[in-house]
Formats: C-alpha cells, structure tokens, sequence
C-alpha cells in the first residue's frame, strides 16, 4: 500500500532571482516544479541524515592568492601586461583546462 504524505506546511525562503530562474528552467526541462525539486531534496535530507551531496570549497591555484593590495595589484598589472602582449586563451582553453583539472565540471 502507497503511503501519502500531506502536504500542509509553506517553505518561505529568499533566493537570487537569477539563481531562482535557472533552477526554474533547468528542472522544467527534466519535467519537475521547483516546489517537487525542493521536496526531494527535503526527503533526501531526512534520508540520508544531511545534505544528499558533497558541500566542499575547492582549493584556489596558488597563482590566484593574494595576501594584501600590493600583491593583488602587481599580479592584475601582471595580467594586463599579458593582454597586452597576446598571451590570452579563449573561454573554450579556459574551460577544457578546467574540465580536465575539475571532475565536477565533466
């Protein structure tokens, strides 16, 4: 026999509109509500006993930590120079480096 939980309590919550709209169009392309996404996640909170999913900050390239404002504007005089003299990549190198560095990019 199916069991059928009521739902009779309101989630109000602030979210970016950005955000809010993405997630949105991204789960209307999988045929699920925001409302339903938000529900699973809740079942999967209370199924797994935390959040369903890995929460880690990834480890920033050591050529991009800045420990004050003369570092901070030495290196973007650094990268101005190198536009300057074409050392540039496109955003399809950026992101294929990224990809092949990153699992959570594939």
């Amino acid at each position: 026999m199916k069991q059928t939980m009521t739902k009779n309590e309101t989630l109000h919550i602030r979210v970016n509109g950005t955000v809010k709209a993405n997630a949105e169009a991204t789960l209307g392309e999988l045929g699920v509500s925001l409302s339903e996404a938000v529900n699973m996640f809740l079942h999967q909170v209370n199924l797994t006993g935390g959040l369903p999913f890995d929460v880690r900050k990834l480890p920033a390239p050591a050529s991009v930590i800045v420990n004050s404002m003369e570092e901070l504007y030495a290196k973007l005089e650094e990268a101005e120079k190198d536009i300057a003299e074409g050392r540039t990549f496109s955003a399809e190198e950026v992101f294929d480096e990224l990809r092949s560095k990153y699992e959570f990019l594939r």
